[in-house]
C-alpha cells in the first residue's frame, strides 16, 4: 500500500482524534456558568451550541468567487472556532456589553454557517432582531433542530436570508430592513478583502448612530482598505477588526 493510500485510509482516524482534542478544551467552559456577555459566556454559548465544526461541504459559492474549483473543494468550511479557538471572545465582550440590555437593537451576521453564532446572540439580546445572512441556507436549516432542541432561539427567532457578499446588497438590506438601522454587524462570511469591503459598503448606509462592526479573520485590514473607515474608531486584535461609533468599551 502506497502511503497516499495509507494516510487517506488513516484520515478519518486524525479528524476523530481532533474532534476529540477540541472537546476537551471545550469541556471546562461548558460547566461554567459565567455572567452573561463575558468572555467565558461567550465561548460556554459556543460550544453549547455545538463548539467547533470543520469539513463543512461547500455546497454553494458566489459566481464572482475567483477561487479555483480545486480550492474551493479543499479542506470545507469551518465554524464555532470564534470564541475560544481563535481567541475573539474577549474582543466581542467589550464591544458587546455596551448593547446588552438596550430594547429594540438590530443584529445582522454574514456568513452564518450551522447557525452557532445566531444562537449566541439571539441568547444576548433576549428582544433584538437578529439577521443572518449567507449564500447558502441549508446548513443552518438542517442544524436547526438540534439547535431548538438544545433551547436555542427561545425568546428571539432569527430572520435568515441568501446573501452574496460579493455583490451590492444595498438596496436588497433596505428593503428587508425597512427603515431599521443595524446596531451590531459581524461578517464572519467569505474573508476576501473584496467581499469585505463590498459587505461593508453595502451595510454602511443601514448602520446606526451608534454601532459596532466585527470582521473576522483578516490581518492587518485596515492597511489594506484605503480610507474605508476614516470616519470612524478602528481596534484591531490579530485577525480581528473592529469598526465603531460612539460605543464606550469596557472590560471583558
Amino acid at each position: 500500500m502506497s502511503f497516499k493510500a495509507i494516510r487517506k485510509r488513516l484520515r478519518p482516524v486524525r479528524r476523530m482524534v481532533e474532534t476529540a482534542r477540541t472537546r476537551l478544551v471545550e469541556l471546562p467552559y461548558l460547566l461554567r456558568r459565567p455572567p452573561l456577555g463575558s468572555r467565558d459566556w461567550l465561548i460556554q454559548r459556543e460550544a453549547y451550541y455545538g463548539g467547533f465544526v470543520t469539513n463543512v461541504t461547500r455546497r454553494r459559492v458566489s459566481s464572482l468567487d475567483g477561487r479555483t474549483p480545486e480550492q474551493l473543494a479543499f479542506g470545507g468550511m469551518t465554524g464555532g472556532d470564534r470564541m475560544l479557538h481563535h481567541g475573539y471572545g474577549a474582543t466581542y465582550s467589550r464591544f458587546l456589553t455596551p448593547f446588552i440590555g438596550r430594547a429594540g437593537l438590530t443584529v445582522a451576521e454574514f456568513g452564518i454557517l450551522r447557525g452557532t453564532g445566531l444562537a449566541i446572540w439571539c441568547d444576548l439580546f433576549a428582544d433584538a432582531r437578529v439577521l443572518g445572512f449567507d449564500i447558502d441556507l441549508s446548513h443552518f436549516e438542517e442544524n436547526r433542530p438540534r439547535l431548538i432542541q438544545r433551547r436555542a432561539f427561545q425568546r428571539t427567532t432569527p430572520e435568515v436570508h441568501e446573501y452574496d457578499q460579493l455583490v451590492d446588497g444595498g438596496a436588497a438590506l433596505g428593503d428587508i430592513l425597512k427603515g431599521a438601522k443595524l446596531d451590531v454587524v459581524i461578517d464572519d462570511g467569505l474573508h476576501s478583502l473584496d467581499a469585505i469591503v463590498m459587505t461593508w459598503r453595502s451595510v454602511r448606509p443601514h448602520l446606526a448612530d451608534r454601532f459596532v462592526y466585527f470582521i473576522e479573520d483578516y490581518g492587518n485590514l485596515p492597511q489594506h482598505v484605503g480610507s474605508e473607515f476614516d470616519e470612524f474608531k478602528v481596534t484591531t486584535n490579530g485577525l480581528m477588526t473592529v469598526v465603531s461609533r460612539g460605543v464606550a468599551v469596557g472590560d471583558s
